[in-house]
This record gives structure tokens, C-alpha cells and sequence, in this order.
């Protein structure tokens, strides 16, 4: 089982626990700090300003922890955000196979995936069944996505980790978690709505209830099965303050992604995640950034008549797979422009690599 709804190391997310609660208990929403949205732009940052300002926050108040932001409308310029009707991906893409779809939209780490659907036959039940995609893009709808353009240079195509397609009828819910790597989360269809903790939180303690599913469910029959590190021993619906008090102190960012928007959610920042009861879809780029900001490369494309501020990069175009214990370096092919009507003829274009 691959662990998508955290990150490649593993630290993920909320099992809700059937866990009795006192009087004094309250919701995950209603407790704590709330700080308000987090930052949202119309515009997007070149790739300079995205590392020093976003990735690295120098000089804000999350220095060395990254600064989430919400980008309004990133997404639709993406093929896929007019596209991507049932119809349509039926007819174009049903055959394509989905190598992880979840048994369970609200998210325990429990119960094991379907690893040998294809999108039609997922299209058959999800609006049915309480399954859940969280298949790495499958290849023709990878097509039809892009890295946004903060990324097109300074480094970050040299450590593409992976890409994931989230698909639901909604009413999900995640665990409680933390993703080691940089994200771009981008909503196609629906919305989510999210809660983020600073990284310095200690929400990786038993003081909030953290647990490693592996190790507990050797002392403990409740969580056999489970795998990966969360946040399994509290409900969300029900936070136990009296067992658990640090939740009633911790500040917290709300960010509600609606369709047409992305977000960036810098590693190590634990979040929840739930959708209303609608059809959802979403898209995200697990990336990892270099110790300084690759100037020269963005130098180099320019100087080949690049405008790097434009979406010219599909996730297709890409290779994927960079981790800290598999450090062999990716890249993409780049091309002049691909404005959605090009992508959906399948134009080339190919005009060189990173």
C-alpha cells in the first residue's frame, strides 16, 4: 500500500477513532487558535520569488518552514479543469488504469485499496460506492494537467517526486498529517476544505494523540491493519480536550480550495482535509527544492526564448520519482507554449529538456 494521502515519509494522517468523548468535547474546527485564511494571490510568483518568499519565507514569520499561499485560478488554464466530464473521460481516457483506488472516503489506514481498475470501471461506482482515487495520474490524463509555472526553472524539475489524481463523490475526509514533500495541490472540480498546522505544532507526539500504525496495532486491536504515522487516537467530531489539552492551544490556518484554484503546502505542515458531499477531483505535484535557486537555469530558458511565466509543462512531459532515498535526478521536456488548445489536439512542440 502506497501512503498518498501523506507523504513518502510517511507522515500522515487522523484515524477517526471510536473513542468515547466527554461533555467538554468539541469538533477539530472548533478547537484550538484559529489564525484565519491563509495567504491568497490572483497572480503567481516568478520561480525566484516563489522559492525565497514561499518556499523559504526569508524574513516572514514561518522562516524555514515555508508560507502556504492559495493561488485563485491557477488552475483553470489546465485543459483538464473544461474537460474533465464523466463523459469525456470515459470516451477519452476509460481504458487507462488506476493503480491505487481507496476503499473508503473517509480515511481510517485500515482497509486496502483496488490496484487493478481502470477509470471506467471506477467511473461505474464512485458515485455509489465510497471509493476514492488516489491514483498516481494515469497516463493521457497526465496530459491534460501542468506544473504551474513557479516551477518552470530554479531547480525544482530536477526533484518531481510524484502526482496524484483525486477523485470522489465526495464527503471525504482525511487523517490528521504531514507530507515530506513540497505540494501544489490543484482543484479541478468541487472544493476541500482544510486545516494547517505549523510544522513546530508537536502533533507528531502522543501528547496528540500520534500514533505509528504498525507499532500500535501490535498493543492495540483497534488499529490492525493500519499502517503509516497519524493522528489515530482522537475524533475529530469529538476532541477529547480533557485527554488530549494541546489541541485547545494550537494555532491554526484555514484554506478553502474551490474549483480553479491551487495551493502550495509546504512540507511538514499538518493538515486536515474534508470535501463536501459533490463530485471532486484534484490534482497535486509531490516536488522537492535544492539548498539555493537555480538562477542559471531560469537565465538559460529565457535566453532561449522561454517565457517562464507561461504553463509549459505537462505532467506528461515530465519524469517522476526523486526521494531523498532514490535522489536520481528527473526532468521534463519543455516546449514554447501549450495553451489548452494545443494540448487537447496532442500537439508536440517538444523544444528541448531540463
Amino acid at each position: 500500500r502506497h501512503v498518498r494521502r501523506g507523504g513518502s515519509i510517511a507522515l500522515a494522517g487522523l484515524l477517526a477513532s471510536a473513542l468515547a468523548a466527554p461533555a467538554s468535547a468539541a469538533t477539530i474546527w472548533e478547537v484550538g487558535k484559529p489564525q484565519g485564511h491563509i495567504e491568497s494571490r490572483e497572480d503567481l510568483p516568478s520561480p525566484r520569488e516563489f522559492f525565497h518568499k514561499y518556499h523559504r519565507d526569508e524574513g516572514g514569520p514561518f522562516k524555514g518552514h515555508g508560507r502556504p499561499v492559495l493561488f485563485k485560478g491557477a488552475a483553470r488554464r489546465m485543459p483538464a479543469f473544461n474537460l474533465w466530464t464523466d463523459e469525456y473521460l470515459r470516451k477519452q481516457h476509460g481504458r487507462v488504469k488506476m493503480d491505487q483506488v481507496e476503499t473508503e472516503k473517509r480515511e481510517t489506514r485500515a482497509k486496502f485499496p483496488h490496484e487493478d481498475w481502470n477509470l471506467a470501471k471506477f467511473l461505474d461506482h464512485y458515485k455509489t460506492s465510497d471509493i476514492y482515487s488516489t491514483a498516481a495520474t494515469p497516463k493521457g490524463l497526465a496530459d491534460e494537467v501542468f506544473l504551474l509555472p513557479p516551477i518552470n526553472c530554479g531547480g525544482f524539475q530536477r526533484k518531481l517526486s510524484q502526482s496524484v489524481t483525486w477523485f470522489s463523490s465526495g464527503d471525504t475526509r482525511s487523517v490528521i498529517h504531514s507530507d515530506g514533500q513540497l505540494n501544489f495541490h490543484c482543484m479541478i472540480d468541487g472544493s476541500k476544505n482544510w486545516i494547517l498546522w505549523h510544522p513546530k505544532s508537536r502533533i507528531n507526539t502522543p501528547e496528540f494523540g500520534w500514533v505509528h500504525g504498525e507499532e500500535e496495532a501490535k498493543k492495540d486491536p483497534k488499529f490492525k491493519n493500519t499502517y503509516g504515522a497519524f493522528v489515530g487516537k482522537i475524533d475529530v467530531d469529538n476532541v477529547d480536550l480533557e485527554r488530549y489539552p494541546g489541541w485547545g492551544k494550537l494555532k491554526w490556518w484555514k484554506l478553502e480550495l474551490v474549483a480553479g484554484d491551487c495551493a502550495f503546502i509546504p512540507p511538514g505542515w499538518f493538515h486536515f482535509v474534508e470535501s463536501p458531499a459533490q463530485r471532486s477531483i484534484s490534482v497535486h505535484a509531490w516536488f522537492h527544492a535544492s539548498k539555493d535557486f537555480d538562477q542559471k537555469g531560469c537565465d538559460a530558458m529565457e535566453a532561449k526564448g522561454y517565457n517562464i511565466s507561461e504553463y509549459l509543462i505537462r505532467f506528461s512531459d515530465c519524469d517522476w520519482g526523486w526521494e531523498h532515498d532514490n535522489p536520481k535526478k528527473t526532468k521534463c521536456r519543455i516546449r514554447k507554449s501549450l495553451v489548452a488548445k494545443e494540448s487537447t489536439k496532442g500537439s508536440g512542440g517538444d523544444k528541448g529538456e531540463l
